[in-house]
């Protein structure tokens, strides 16, 4: 947009953009960014959370980008392209399961879980109470009796030559045998077997809800040292890096309907809730020392990301005309007019 200025205000505007453009140099914009983000840390503690903003605002737009925003589908092909280089990236062939999760915090995460007796018998009891788990250990009874029975009627191996033309004759035997007396033989045998599987898994629960936790931490310790040095390329061929992507597909599926459900709405407003109780009336400069922000971190992270940017842009002949376009329209304005007519 065009404004048209008086010659005062025209010189004024050069003078204020060339002073801008100076302080964004790179041998000037150190000193630069400490002294603006001094200005800032210097009102810190003057205001609070609740000085700055308040619990629905953040509510709010944490909904914007935790409940409505929904990806678009560039950012699954990069997903994707992400998956498969991490994948295949040789580190996994140089870096074991020990570099990542070292002994001690093994060890600490361990006793934590063996710590949790109520959930471990919870789940236990939910296990062995589940028909399902209840069908596959019949079924593995089942059919390991049957084989013992079978081989045993057979007699050893040694025997088998002995007795081949009565197992010929057997097998003919079997199959001249009604079909509905085959399976009634079956029948009964799944039965009973099912019949007493309930109180042995009972038993099993009462004997695996009462173990020795040391003795369970040493056993578990000792598969610890057996796979720990294991390369994490071992397990990597468990997973293909197509395996990979659909899994990340799959997540954010249940993620896009899950953050939909009033359940985490109730959740995300209760976090949200507690921290503003908590910190409301904090001070910012607490509350960057409770969270461990330092002046160091936030100048670091400026001089990180600001002289690149800056630089590009005034390579690129994007700077100054961005710093003119906004002081432009303030000395066109007729209060600066006719302050430069006084």
């Amino acid at each position: 947009m065009e404004h048209t200025l008086s010659s005062k205000a025209q010189a004024l505007l050069d003078a204020q953009v060339a002073y801008i453009l100076s302080r964004l140099q790179p041998q000037e914009l150190t000193i630069t960014l400490e002294h603006e983000i001094d200005m800032i840390l210097a009102n810190a503690p003057k205001l609070t959370l609740h000085d700055c903003v308040n619990a629905q605002m953040i509510k709010e737009t944490v909904y914007n980008y935790a409940i409505e925003l929904d990806l678009g589908a560039g950012v699954f092909e990069i997903m994707g392209d992400v998956a498969r280089s991490v994948h295949s990236h040789p580190v996994h062939q140089q870096t074991t399961l020990n570099d990542i999760l070292s002994d001690r915090h093994f060890e600490q995460i361990l006793d934590k879980v063996l710590e949790l007796k109520d959930i471990r018998e919870y789940l236990l009891h939910e296990l062995v109470i589940n028909p399902v788990y209840a069908a596959l250990v019949s079924d593995v009874v089942y059919y390991g009796l049957r084989d013992y029975l079978l081989e045993q009627s057979l007699g050893s191996k040694k025997n088998v030559q002995r007795v081949g033309a009565l197992v010929s004759w057997g097998k003919e035997l079997i199959t001249r045998l009604p079909p509905e007396l085959e399976q009634m033989l079956e029948l009964n045998l799944r039965q009973y077997i099912q019949k007493n599987i309930s109180r042995i898994l009972a038993e099993s629960q009462s004997f695996l809800a009462h173990i020795n936790p040391d003795n369970l931490r040493n056993n578990i310790l000792d598969v610890w040292d057996d796979v720990k040095q294991h390369r994490i390329s071992t397990y990597q061929q468990l997973v293909s890096s197509l395996d990979v992507e659909e899994l990340i597909v799959l997540s954010y599926e249940f993620w896009r309907d899950f953050r939909k459900t009033d359940y985490f709405k109730v959740l995300l407003d209760s976090g949200i809730e507690a921290f503003f109780r908590l910190y409301g009336t904090t001070t910012l400069d607490i509350l960057l020392e409770e969270v461990g922000v330092t002046r160091q971190m936030l100048i670091a992270d400026a001089l990180r990301f600001a002289p690149p940017i800056l630089s590009m842009m005034h390579e690129k002949n994007l700077l100054e005309p961005l710093v003119r376009e906004h002081l432009a329209p303030f000395y066109a304005s007729d209060i600066v007019q006719q302050i430069l007519k006084d």
